[in-house]
């Protein structure tokens, strides 16, 4: 046993500590530290933080981030957004009885070829007729495309995390109905622009 356990410290020897830095648009904050043999082994993990632990607004604790790592430069790993999505709590706050939720799941390519899947939350003051979510789900669908394709990325990714397009598809939505509340509830990058590397994500976003 001493020897299995004298291995096993002899390999946590071999690695390195190595600090994740969030991508630029978000600061080059550290999101933490990982071991890792060497840089290789570290590409293509999954980090996992909030927007308060970025900013330390504390009412943006429920925006969950999603970053992956993509490179090092020295002893920081730098990283690339992935995804975001809302808490589950946050969600089940907004719910009420006697009024309509409407989603939509589309898509979108920004400016610079970044592909992600959106997926958009509104909710009615009261409860609407079907032809009104029709409606609402296709001004939802309609200025998310046009938002990402005059967009990069960058610019893309903090107006969705940063509450400017659930604003903005509020606005022109509540001409539709009465609305209480748009949010942009989940993105995922699905593909990065082929001279990043032609990376394919997995597409799973639940659309309950």
């Amino acid at each position: 046993m001493s020897a299995k356990g004298g291995a096993i410290k002899d390999k946590w020897k071999l690695k390195k500590w190595y600090t994740i830095l969030a991508p630029k648009v978000f600061g080059e904050v550290p999101l933490g530290s990982t071991p890792a043999y060497d840089v290789s082994s570290a590409i293509g993990r999954k980090v996992e933080t909030t927007l308060y632990d970025l900013t330390g607004d504390f009412s943006q604790v429920y925006v969950h981030l999603y970053f992956k790592i993509i490179g090092s430069d020295g002893d920081r790993l730098i990283t690339r957004f992935a995804g975001h999505e809302l808490s589950r709590d946050y969600l089940r706050s907004l719910i009420r009885r006697k009024s309509s939720k409407i989603n939509s799941i589309v898509d979108v390519t920004t400016r610079d070829g970044y592909v992600l899947r959106v997926k958009g939350l509104v909710l009615t003051t009261y409860k609407c007729h079907q032809s009104q979510k029709t409606a609402i789900r296709k001004i939802i669908n309609e200025l998310v495309t046009k938002k990402a394709s005059e967009l990069t990325f960058d610019e893309f990714v903090q107006e969705i995390v940063f509450g400017k397009v659930a604003n903005e598809i509020f606005e022109a939505a509540k001409k539709i109905y009465p609305l209480r509340k748009a949010e942009v509830e989940k993105t995922k990058v699905l593909k990065v622009p082929e001279n990043l590397g032609k990376q394919v994500e997995s597409s799973n976003i639940s659309s309950g």
